[in-house]
């Protein structure tokens, strides 16, 4: 019978953790403080935030959210990134970001001890010189969810699909060393055959954003799924895998919604509690 990967106990353990430092860190006039940057009005990125406004509530984080016009200039928001990052403990631009915009250099103004999603070019340098202290909270979530179910990794083969630096980069990086020791594969829109990769998976992770994109003929039998893409349909979203007759090919599979999603707004609120003490 398939385990379902189910996010939600994932995400209690995280929000345990994070609570305690919380309290801890309170005072009577100051809580830790949260600030999120949107532009425009993508209906993921718009969902994703409302999530994570409820957890800080929750969590009793203070949250401050930007709501930028989808014409906003590069200099606009860069100014409002860091003048914001001045009176937070965690900052994040939501993405994606309108094309007009440049994705990197908005990131890169972020200071890198507020940086709670752990993109900038310093945060990321240091995932890769091993001298890192946050994981994106995307990329965490995962590690968390296979360390929860206890999902071995050792000399498995393991196939991301996507390449971006939210999830393939930092996952590849982090599954194929020393503790995880995975064979990664990262697959993308010009890999020919892809199946030739994904059924030979024993862990299967998507993150493409293309709704329904991999059907149950791509996985191999046995295997470990783990949906992390997000699209938006006439108003409805999506992930990458379609569910159909999956269950009679896989062992495992992280749903969505439910999966993934859950574990990331509670990562990124460990990464926050993580920079408020190393602060």
């Amino acid at each position: 019978m398939v385990q379902i990967l189910y996010g939600k106990p994932v995400a209690k353990r995280l929000d345990d953790i994070s609570s305690e430092v919380f309290q801890k860190y309170s005072k009577e006039d100051k809580k830790p403080h949260m600030t999120a940057i949107t532009v425009g009005d993508n209906h993921a990125s718009l969902l994703y935030v409302s999530r994570k406004e409820e957890k800080a509530k929750e969590l009793g984080v203070e949250f401050h959210w930007i709501k930028l016009d989808v014409n906003t200039t590069q200099k606009t928001l860069e100014d409002i990134v860091i003048e914001n990052s001045k009176n937070t403990d965690g900052l994040i631009i939501q993405l994606p970001l309108p094309e007009h915009l440049n994705q990197e250099e908005a990131i890169n103004c972020i200071p890198y001890h507020v940086d709670v999603d752990g993109l900038t070019a310093h945060n990321l340098g240091s995932l890769f010189s091993n001298t890192f202290k946050l994981i994106p909270a995307t990329s965490l979530a995962v590690l968390e969810l296979l360390k929860f179910y206890d999902i071995q990794t050792n000399d498995k083969n393991i196939v991301i699909a996507g390449r971006s630096r939210l999830v393939s980069s930092p996952l590849a990086k982090i599954l194929s060393s020393k503790g995880y020791d995975g064979n990664v594969t990262v697959i993308h829109s010009k890999t020919t055959n892809q199946k030739l990769y994904t059924q030979n998976a024993d862990i299967f992770i998507s993150a493409i954003g293309s709704p329904k994109l991999y059907d149950y003929s791509y996985i191999n039998e046995g295997a470990t799924v783990i949906d992390i893409g997000i699209s938006s349909v006439d108003n409805k979203t999506y992930g990458d895998v379609d569910t159909d007759n999956l269950d009679q090919v896989v062992n495992a599979r992280a749903p969505y919604p439910g999966g993934v999603g859950p574990i990331t707004v509670s990562a990124l609120f460990l990464n926050l509690s993580n920079l408020i003490k190393f602060n």
